[in-house]
C-alpha cells in the first residue's frame, strides 16, 4: 500500500504542472476586479501545488537562470516601489510565476511528462479555429470586450472575418500559439505526424489573417521538410498553401494592406523607438513600469490619458516593449536569463526550435509580454534546460 501511494505522489508531481495547458482554453474574464481573472486559476493551482512539493522536498537548487531570473524579479520591484510607491504588480505576480515553474521544472528528480497534451491542445486549438471559422462560431467577447472567441463579423477592417481563440490578446496572439504548439509538435513527433499536423497548422493559422506568424510558421515548417529530405511532401504543402492563399485572400491582404495593419505597426514600432529616445535620461535607464503606457499609430498615450478601450496597444516588438517598460538596464537583466541559452544552445531539438520560434514572433508581437501565451515560452525552456543540465 505505501508503495502504491508513493508511486501515485511521483505520478501526480509528474503530471499536474500539464494544469497549465488549460490557460489556452479559459476566456479571460474578471474574477475580483482587475487583479484575479478566470485564466490566473491553472496558475494558481499550480503555484499551491508546487509550492507545497518544493518546501516538502527542499526544492532549493538554482541554476544560473533562475539566479537571473530573482534578479529580474528584484528589480522590477524595486523599480515599481520607486515608480508607482508599491510592491505589486501584475508583471511581479508573473515572473514570480515563472521563478517557481523555473524551480520546479529543473528541480525534479523524475522527467517530466507531457502524456502528448501539447499535441491534444494542438489539435483542440486547430480544430476550434477551423470550425469557427467555415461555420461561423460566436462565443461572445472576453473580458476585453473587444475580440470575439471564434469568428468575428465585425465590420471593422482590421477583424473582419477573423478567428480569435480564448487566450487574452486577439487573432494575432491566437496565431502565435497555434503556431508554436504546431512547431513544438512537428519537431517533436516523428515525420509521419508532419502529415498531418502541417497542413492543420496552416489552414488553422490562415483562418487568424495573422500574416507574421503564417510566415514563421511556413518558413520553420518548410525547414524541417528540407531537413528531413520530405521532398514530396514540401511539393504537396506548398500547393496547399498556394490554395490556400488563393481561396482566403491571404495573398491580396499581403499586398494591399487594406486594414492598415502593416503601416500601423510601423507607426507603433516608429512612435515607440522615438519616444525611447527622447525620454529622459533616467527613463532610458531604468523604463516606465509596465502598464503605464499606451502605444497607438504614431501616438503614445500615459494609460491614465486614454480611456477609450479596457485594453493596451504596444509597439509590436516585445524587446521594445521590454525596453521602454525596464529600461536598459531592465532589458539586460532580463536577456540575462537567456544567457544559458545562448551558452548551450547547440542541440538542436524541438525544445530549442520552439524557443527560436517566439523569439523570432517576438519581433512583430508584444508576445513575451502577452502571459497567456508566453507562460509556455517559459515552460520550453526550462524544460530544455533541465534536458540540457
Amino acid at each position: 500500500m505505501i508503495i502504491y501511494l508513493q508511486e501515485l505522489n511521483i505520478k501526480f508531481k509528474n503530471i499536474f504542472p500539464l494544469i497549465l495547458f488549460l490557460i489556452p482554453f479559459i476566456p479571460h474574464a474578471e474574477i475580483y476586479g482587475p487583479y484575479i481573472h478566470t485564466d490566473d486559476i491553472p496558475v494558481f493551482l499550480f503555484l499551491t501545488i508546487a509550492i507545497f512539493y518544493i518546501l516538502k522536498e527542499k526544492m532549493y537548487v538554482l541554476g544560473l537562470t533562475g539566479k537571473f531570473l530573482f534578479i529580474f524579479l528584484f528589480y522590477i520591484i524595486l523599480q515599481n516601489f520607486y515608480l508607482n510607491n508599491t510592491f505589486f504588480s501584475s508583471d511581479i505576480y508573473r515572473f514570480t510565476f515563472y521563478i517557481v515553474l523555473y524551480i520546479y521544472t529543473t528541480n525534479m528528480k523524475e522527467k517530466n511528462q507531457e502524456y502528448n497534451i501539447p499535441l491534444i491542445s494542438f489539435l483542440l486549438l486547430s480544430i476550434f479555429s477551423v470550425l469557427s471559422f467555415l461555420f461561423e462560431i460566436n462565443l461572445g467577447n472576453d473580458g476585453y470586450q473587444t475580440w470575439n472567441i471564434g469568428f468575428n463579423p465585425s465590420e471593422l477592417d482590421y477583424l473582419k472575418g477573423r478567428v480569435n481563440g480564448f487566450q487574452a490578446g486577439g487573432p494575432n496572439s491566437f496565431a502565435d500559439l497555434v503556431t508554436v504548439l504546431s512547431i513544438y509538435c512537428i519537431y517533436k513527433y516523428k515525420n509521419v505526424y508532419s502529415l498531418f499536423i502541417a497542413p492543420l497548422a496552416l489552414i488553422a493559422v490562415a483562418v487568424t489573417y495573422s500574416r507574421f506568424s503564417l510566415i514563421v510558421l511556413v518558413l520553420f515548417l518548410i525547414s524541417k521538410l528540407v531537413k528531413e529530405k520530405l521532398y514530396s511532401y514540401l511539393f504537396l504543402f506548398l500547393c496547399l498553401l498556394f490554395i490556400i492563399g488563393i481561396s482566403l485572400g491571404i495573398y491580396d491582404r499581403f499586398i494591399n494592406d487594406d486594414n492598415n495593419g502593416i503601416s500601423d505597426r510601423v507607426l507603433m514600432l516608429e512612435s515607440s523607438i522615438d519616444y525611447y529616445l527622447e525620454s529622459s535620461v533616467v527613463s532610458k535607464m531604468i523604463g516606465n513600469g509596465s502598464n503605464e503606457l499606451i502605444f497607438q499609430s504614431s501616438n503614445v498615450y500615459l494609460i491614465d490619458d486614454f480611456k477609450e478601450n479596457p485594453y493596451s496597444y504596444g509597439p509590436h516588438n516585445s524587446f521594445i516593449f521590454y525596453l521602454i517598460n525596464y529600461g536598459l538596464f531592465g532589458l539586460i537583466l532580463y536577456l540575462l536569463v537567456f544567457y544559458e541559452l545562448l551558452k548551450k544552445g547547440s542541440k538542436s531539438d524541438f525544445n530549442l526550435i520552439t524557443i527560436l520560434a517566439f523569439l523570432v514572433l517576438s519581433l512583430t508581437t508584444d508576445l513575451l509580454h502577452n502571459h497567456s501565451v508566453s507562460w509556455f515560452f517559459y515552460f520550453v525552456y526550462f524544460s530544455y534546460l533541465k534536458i540540457e543540465n
